[in-house]
């Protein structure tokens, strides 16, 4: 089976989460991806251990490996004359150049886009920003919690208002992984135009346009003349008829029911819960009665004291029975023991030789021409730079003599 990406060579001059993320994707593809991490290593394998010590450590890093499964990792120090002819002679067989180093960093290296493109005319060169190239904010360094998260108006408004309000604490990488998804799309349509044109390109995603974009129903609905109100104490919003929002149950489990703004489903979900002649009046499916606020907080009362009365387990029967969207609400530890997710691939178990066992979440691609997808846990810092040198025509003599100097590392 030949890949989609097979024969494109990614260079990966990295660090943390969202352009890492980007070549893991490439490389599922089909693309060969090399690492280049400084000798002291990306500073993220420290970070992912730090999310468990007591099971994350050398041997076993999960939280680095799903961002960076399947890459050749080579650790140069690129401040030494021979660290940077090892780069320019892996830039002269690449494809794409991936980097989230901020643009003051590159162009002291002599490597930013400018510096390359007329050298490489053919190569798509792709760059994660903080907050994109222009403005006072594009030399500041930012991270998916402050670029994503937080610039974007999430944290600030999506806590429950009222007298305890405090601002959300921001889940980790998820702005990164969507920023990443951005990039090796524009990736892909890069090298499909080269195809075409003969010409490379410069690919950038930015993690605070990323931000704006995925959050685009809550900037847009807000503007003046104002319509919805953030922080909220619950969704009181007019489109989904006061019934959309998040249930306890009996047993204390908590539900999620969402209408999307369909109205349609109310006699459904009147049914469900016992109330079969709400179903048949018409001003529960009035988008005007539904949607004045007063109608729309007696409405969610209402069901708020209809599922406190049975366990979860019987919602989701009912759900499922009436075909509404009703789910149970997980926590992040429940995923990892969910049928749905198994059997559909969404997971896979990654054994450590360590010993070190977990439920890895799967390669989000899924194509025929592609097939599986295993996530590969990453070797240790200079894992594999000898392998890469010895290809590229260094002997085992040149590449000891720079590791005595300090210039690479290697794990032998």
């Amino acid at each position: 089976m030949r890949k989609p990406l097979e024969g494109i060579k990614v260079l990966d001059l990295s660090t943390f989460v969202a352009a890492p993320v980007c070549g893991r994707m490439l490389g599922d593809l089909g693309a060969s991806v090399i690492k280049i991490e400084r000798p002291s290593g990306d500073a993220w394998r420290e970070t992912g251990k730090g999310f468990n010590r007591k099971r994350f450590n050398d041997d076993a890093n999960p939280v680095f490996d799903i961002y960076n499964s399947g890459k050749k990792f080579l650790a140069v120090d690129m401040k030494t004359p021979e660290g940077m002819e090892i780069f320019w002679k892996l830039m002269d067989e690449a494809d794409v150049f991936l980097t989230n180093n901020r643009e003051g960093a590159l162009k002291r290296l002599g490597i930013s886009y400018e510096d390359v493109k007329d050298r490489y005319p053919r190569l798509v060169y792709a760059a994660v920003t903080g907050y994109g190239d222009k403005g006072p904010d594009a030399s500041t360094p930012a991270f998916d919690v402050t670029a994503f998260w937080t610039r974007s108006g999430f944290l600030r408004d999506m806590s429950p208002g009222g007298e305890h309000y405090q601002p959300m604490m921001p889940p980790s990488s998820a702005g990164d992984t969507i920023t990443a998804t951005n990039l090796c799309v524009q990736v892909c349509a890069a090298l499909y135009n080269r195809e075409k044109t003969g010409k490379g390109d410069f690919v950038r995603a930015s993690l605070y346009q990323a931000g704006i974009f995925t959050f685009a129903s809550m900037i847009l609905s807000t503007q003046e003349p104002a319509h919805l109100q953030y922080p909220r104490e619950r969704y009181l919003g007019t489109a989904s008829g006061g019934v959309s929002g998040t249930y306890q149950c009996s047993d204390d489990e908590w539900i999620f029911l969402a209408t999307a703004g369909n109205i349609a489903y109310n006699p459904k979900i009147f049914r469900m819960v016992g109330c079969p002649d709400m179903a048949e009046d018409p001003k529960y499916v009035d988008r005007q009665y539904c949607g004045n606020v007063e109608n729309a907080t007696a409405l969610f009362n209402f069901l708020k004291s209809k599922f406190i009365t049975k366990p979860c387990a019987e919602w989701l029967a009912l759900g499922k029975e009436f075909d509404v969207p009703l789910v149970r609400m997980n926590h992040f530890k429940d995923v990892a023991e969910e049928e749905q997710a198994w059997a559909n691939g969404f997971l896979e178990k990654i054994e450590y030789e360590n010993g070190v066992s977990l439920a890895m979440p799967t390669s989000p691609f899924i194509m025929n021409s592609v097939g599986e997808i295993k996530t590969k846990p990453a070797p240790r810092i200079g894992g594999d730079t000898r392998e890469v040198l010895l290809n590229m025509g260094y002997s085992n003599e040149e590449i000891d003599k720079m590791k005595e100097a300090g210039v690479l590392r290697t794990c032998d």
